[in-house]
């Protein structure tokens, strides 16, 4: 049989994703245990999610990334040494993660050994010592990074940017610094340790999850005491906004300067965060938008330019960022605007809104495609008070979806006075 190359294979509007959805099983001391059995190889992925213990929740800038970095860096049984040599002897994988809203702790194994690092896991959890050798190592290094990073303009607009929209002493918008590095002190990291993370926890676990993964949990796990409390919601998220709407900080010795143009959005839950993520799409979140078309590929004035929705529990805000030439800098800003104003005056032609809806609804599918990714789309609905009607409602907002209803969420949401600009360089 000859294959007619000239003629495309048929295809399909994209109208239903099946995902292998989490089952929920509770320990014997309450503790829930989220688990996606799925995919043919024996590895396991297990993560302590840990609602307390994120950086909004900290008595004090710092408190909560060290706590958990402090970790692997000692036990009642081992040195950080040890623990490194016990997690690579299994040939397993160790993350501290601290986010924002939540912090976690993952291990990635072969199924095999998972009762070996359970084991390990508790006793992060328990046994933590926090010594202060480790401490001062770990507390130079990240000043050290924090130093090298703030000569970054990309890095130091993306922080003030955040500073912009929420403040800089509120948690969302605060950022490390070198001084709340150097006050660090053990007793407190401890207290938080004590607090917010030993005892306040649940259970992501995904891939090959059978009974006997769950028994070795309950064996490791179901003993612990816990004492479970729901996070409290922060007050006055939105309080501070600055009332400036450009802000620049000066790097004359800098060839680039680095952009950030972004503006204040809504929780995941919002009835427009679907068409929103579509809307930001056509503007700048995938490489044939319009904003990359436009400043890249026509104006030359950078490499990459990208636009984002962040969804935060308790807030939302969308973010345009690029780097260009200082010289550029001024010409860069003027194309966004523009870019910015052709969605609210023109509806999108419904061509390139097709190629956009296919683009997010093939996106989805690839981003299914492994067990652990199960599990982060899991976190992506449960941790944001949803479900998995999310993901249906997101198929059928693409195909639904016109070019009217674009631009009149453009109308309603791009408004001038809704964007703050960051520009840390300078304008020409």
């Amino acid at each position: 049989m000859v294959i007619d190359r000239s003629v495309p294979p048929p295809s399909q509007p994209i109208s239903h994703v099946h995902l292998a959805e989490a089952k929920t099983h509770y320990l014997s001391n309450g503790v829930p245990v989220h688990y996606i059995n799925a995919g043919k190889e024996p590895v396991v992925g297990i993560e302590l999610l840990l609602p307390l213990a994120g950086i909004k929740h900290e008595p004090e800038s710092g408190i909560g990334f060290f706590t958990m970095k402090m970790l692997a860096e000692g036990t009642q049984r081992r040195t950080a040494y040890a623990i490194s040599n016990f997690v690579d002897s299994y040939g397993a994988f160790l993350q501290l993660n601290s986010g924002l809203d939540y912090a976690s702790i993952e291990i990635y194994t072969l199924k095999k050994y998972t009762d070996a690092l359970l084991s390990l896991l508790v006793e992060l959890l328990t046994e933590a010592t926090f010594p202060t050798d480790e401490l001062e190592k770990l507390k130079t290094i990240q000043g050290q990074k924090i130093r090298v990073s703030n000569e970054k303009t990309s890095v130091v607009a993306s922080k003030k940017m955040r500073a912009v929209l929420f403040g800089e002493n509120q948690a969302y918008g605060k950022s490390l610094t070198e001084e709340g590095v150097s006050s660090i002190i053990q007793s407190a990291l401890i207290d938080f340790y004590q607090t917010k993370v030993a005892a306040n926890w649940e259970i992501v676990i995904s891939g090959q999850v059978d009974d006997e993964i769950l028994g070795l949990l309950e064996k490791h796990i179901g003993t612990l005491t816990v004492d479970r409390q729901k996070p409290l919601h922060q007050s006055g998220v939105w309080d501070y906004t600055s009332v400036e709407k450009k802000h620049l900080e000066p790097r004359p010795d800098n060839l680039q300067s680095s952009i950030r143009v972004g503006m204040p959005l809504f929780t995941k839950d919002h009835p427009d965060a679907i068409p929103m993520r579509i809307l930001n799409t056509v503007l700048g979140g995938y490489f044939g938008s319009r904003l990359m078309k436009n400043i890249r590929e026509e104006k030359g004035l950078t490499y990459g330019i990208y636009s984002s929705v962040v969804s935060l529990q308790e807030a939302g805000y969308l973010v345009i960022g690029t780097d260009v030439k200082k010289e550029r800098t001024q010409a860069a800003l003027t194309e966004i605007y523009r870019e910015i104003a052709i969605l609210r005056d023109q509806p999108i032609d419904s061509i390139e809104l097709n190629t956009v809806k296919n683009y997010m609804a093939g996106r989805l599918l690839t981003s299914v495609d492994t067990p652990f990714a199960l599990a982060e789309k899991f976190k992506s609905i449960y941790l944001y008070n949803l479900n998995y009607t999310y993901f249906q409602d997101y198929l059928k907002m693409l195909q639904e979806v016109t070019p009217g209803v674009i631009q009149e969420l453009a109308q309603q949401y791009f408004q001038e006075e809704n964007w703050f600009e960051v520009v840390v360089g300078n304008y020409f």
